[in-house]
């Protein structure tokens, strides 16, 4: 990785006056929340939009605008750049996530409730591995598309995937005409709904049912390396010609 790379991501973030607007509206909003009781997991629910907007420029930029060239000048590797700027984005979100706990544990202390050090920490740890991996793809995603695009297909695969296990759920359960003989075929081939759904669980994960579940943690680092890697490939290979697309 690169050093240089990782602060100026940074610096970029922490100078940026929406940054800091943000992370004040979250700092007003969270203790708002814990003065009313909300449950330690309902302040990181507004990270995973922190999250979009931060990633959605990972590294769209670089080719929409030409700017690989003259990063590419410099003694880094496309992908010890990749891998810089993915940490740089996580470290800058980390910061507001951290924000986030401080705020909750201050609004509790100031409300006077009961604060469970153990589910704070454990919804920490989850927010901070999901935003791990939706970074790892939105790099993935942005590595063969332009600036802002990487998000549009995050969503829009999240949106069809919860369709189509809809769409199969109701499908399964159909005992009549065309429906009910895909059915009949589903309900025969149960490994196809679990397949899927299995897909859909890696790519878009819920929390844990456990608290710090080794399982979920060593399935949400997996799979963000696997993201990271396939960005990094496709990234070294993309060819800029003229300075953009």
């Amino acid at each position: 990785m690169s050093f240089v790379v990782i602060v100026e991501t940074l610096r970029r973030h922490f100078a940026h006056l929406g940054y800091v607007a943000a992370l004040l509206v979250l700092i007003v909003i969270v203790v708002m929340m814990t003065a009313i009781g909300a449950p330690s997991q309902a302040p990181y629910e507004m990270i995973g939009l922190f999250t979009l907007i931060a990633g959605c420029q990972l590294i769209g930029p670089e080719f929409s605008k030409g700017t690989l060239q003259l990063i590419l000048s410099k003694p880094v590797g496309r992908s010890a750049y990749l891998v810089s700027r993915v940490a740089g984005v996580l470290l800058a979100i980390w910061v507001a996530m951290f924000v986030v706990f401080a705020s909750d544990i201050i609004g509790r202390l100031i409300a006077g409730t009961t604060i469970t050090w153990r589910t704070a920490l454990s919804a920490m740890l989850v927010a901070a591995l999901k935003t791990l991996l939706v970074c790892c793809l939105l790099a993935f995603f942005g590595s063969f598309s332009r600036s802002y695009a990487n998000v549009a297909i995050y969503i829009v695969v999240q949106i069809l995937s919860s369709m189509i296990f809809g769409l199969l759920t109701m499908m399964k359960s159909a005992v009549s005409g065309e429906m009910g003989k895909i059915g009949a075929l589903l309900r025969a081939h149960p490994g196809v709904m679990e397949g899927f759904a299995a897909a859909r669980r890696n790519v878009f994960p819920d929390g844990p049912l456990i608290p710090f579940d080794r399982n979920w943690i060593l399935m949400m680092l997996c799979n963000a390396s696997v993201a990271l890697l396939l960005a990094c490939v496709i990234f070294s290979r993309r060819e800029v010609p003229y300075g953009a697309d």
